[in-house]
C-alpha cells in the first residue's frame, strides 16, 4: 500500500482528500507545514507521495519542498502542490522547486483519487523497471566475474603447463607479472599515458602468459640460447607468433575483451623495438602496442639479471644502466626514464615460491 501525505492547513479539504484515498492509500494528514516537515525528518522511511498546500500561513509549500529536496533521504520523493493560485509565475516557481504536479483548487474527491491514482501507477512502473535493471546489471556482473575466473583459471593452467615444460619460464613470469605491477603503479602515478587503474590487474595478468609460444620450442632452445645455430634462434624468435596465434585462436571463438587484447598483443610484440628493428613485424614508436612496450622493459630486466640470453647474469646496477642506455633504441624513451626513476623499487621485490 503506497504511503501518502496531505499538507494542507484547511481542516475541510484535510479531512475530503483523506476520505478520497484512505479505502487505498495509507493515508498520514498534517495541517501545518512546519509540523510535516519536522515529521518527515523523523521518519525512518519517507512516504511514497506529498501532496502539499502552497499557501500555508505559518510555513508554505514553497518553502518546504526547498528544505525536502535539500534532504538526502527526502530528495526523491514526489511532490504535488496543491493551490487556489490561478497564475503561471507560481506554477513555475514550483516546477523548478522540483514538484512533479499541480492539483488546482477546489477539486472534486473523484478527481483526486484519479490524479493520485495516475502517479501511484507513474511510481510502480519506475519501481518495476528499476527492479528489472537491477537484475539485468546482477546478471551482466555475474557474467563478467564468471568470464574474469575463466581468464584466471586460462592463465593459470597455461603458467602450469610452461613450468612443466620449463622451470625458467615459469619463474620468469613470475617474476615478470611482479615487477610489472611494481612498473604499471608508476606508470599511472605520473599520468604521462592513458592508463587507468581498472586496467592495472588484467595488464599484470595477461603478462604472465606472454611466453606461451616456448611451449612449442626445443628442449636445447630452452635451455642454452648463447650457442643456437642462426636457424635456431629464427626458431626461437617465432615463440612470438606462436603464442599470440594461440590468444586469436580463443578470440575467434569468443567476443574479444581487454585481457585477451592485452595478451595478444603481448605475446607478439614484447621484442619489437623502438627503432623498428625488433621483431616479429619490425614495428616501430608508438606503432608498437603501449602495453607490449611496457613489458619489453619488464621481459628484459628479468633477463638480464637471470641468464641474460645465454651471457652471464647482469648486476641489478647494470641492468639499470643498460635500460638507461637502450631508451630511445631497444626501448620507448620516456617508459625507460620512469623504470629507471623507480629502480629502488624493482630491486627490492620479493618473490615467494619463485624458481
Amino acid at each position: 500500500m503506497y504511503k501518502i501525505m496531505i499538507v494542507d492547513d484547511n481542516k475541510t479539504n484535510l479531512i475530503m482528500a483523506k476520505k478520497a484515498l484512505e479505502d487505498v492509500y495509507d493515508v498520514i494528514p498534517m495541517s501545518s507545514g512546519r509540523v510535516a516537515l519536522d515529521f518527515l525528518k523523523e521518519m525512518p522511511e519517507p512516504p511514497d507521495l506529498l501532496l502539499l498546500d502552497v499557501d500555508m500561513p505559518d510555513m508554505n509549500g514553497f518553502f518546504v519542498i526547498s528544505e525536502v529536496k535539500n534532504q538526502k533521504n527526502l530528495e526523491d520523493m514526489p511532490v504535488i502542490f496543491l493551490t487556489a493560485q490561478d497564475d503561471t509565475t507560481t506554477e513555475v516557481e514550483g516546477y523548478s522547486l522540483g514538484a512533479v504536479d499541480y492539483i488546482k483548487k477546489p477539486y472534486t474527491t473523484i478527481l483526486l483519487r484519479k490524479r493520485i491514482d495516475i502517479h501511484c501507477r507513474m511510481l510502480e512502473n519506475e519501481r518495476k523497471l528499476k527492479n528489472a535493471n537491477k537484475a539485468l546489471a546482477d546478471a551482466v556482473n555475474g557474467k563478467t566475474h564468471n568470464i574474469v575466473e575463466l581468464e584466471y583459471a586460462i592463465v593459470e593452467m597455461f603458467v602450469s603447463l610452461m613450468g612443466h615444460r620449463s622451470n625458467i619460464i615459469e619463474g620468469h613470469s613470475l617474476r615478470v607479472e611482479k615487477y610489472m605491477s611494481i612498473f604499471i603503479d608508476e606508470i599511472i602515478n605520473t599520468r604521462e599515458f592513458d592508463i587507468k587503474e581498472e586496467d592495472k590487474q588484467i595488464l599484470v595478468f595477461a603478462s604472465k602468459i606472454h611466453d606461451i609460444g616456448k611451449i612449442c620450442m626445443t628442449d636445447r632452445c630452452l635451455a642454452d640460447m648463447g650457442d643456437l645455430s642462426l636457424a635456431e634462434k629464427e626458431f626461437n624468435h617465432a615463440h612470438t607468433v606462436l603464442g599470440a596465434e594461440a590468444i586469436k585462436r580463443v578470440t575467434d571463438v569468443v567476443s574479444a575483451n581487454s585481457f585477451l587484447t592485452y595478451a595478444y598483443n603481448m605475446c607478439r610484440s614484447h621484442h619489437e623495438r623502438w627503432d623498428g628493428k625488433g621483431y616479429p613485424d619490425k614495428l616501430m614508436t608508438n606503432d608498437i602496442p603501449f602495453e607490449a612496450r611496457v613489458l619489453a622493459i619488464v621481459n628484459s630486466y628479468d633477463n638480464f639479471r637471470t641468464n641474460n640470453d645465454g651471457a652471464d647474469p647482469l648486476s641489478h646496477r647494470e641492468a639499470i644502466n643498460r635500460i638507461k642506455l637502450w631508451g630511445g633504441t631497444y626501448f620507448d624513451p620516456q617508459l625507460s626514464n620512469i623504470f629507471v626513476s623507480i629502480e629502488r623499487k624493482i630491486e627490492s621485490a620479493s618473490f615467494e615460491q619463485i624458481k
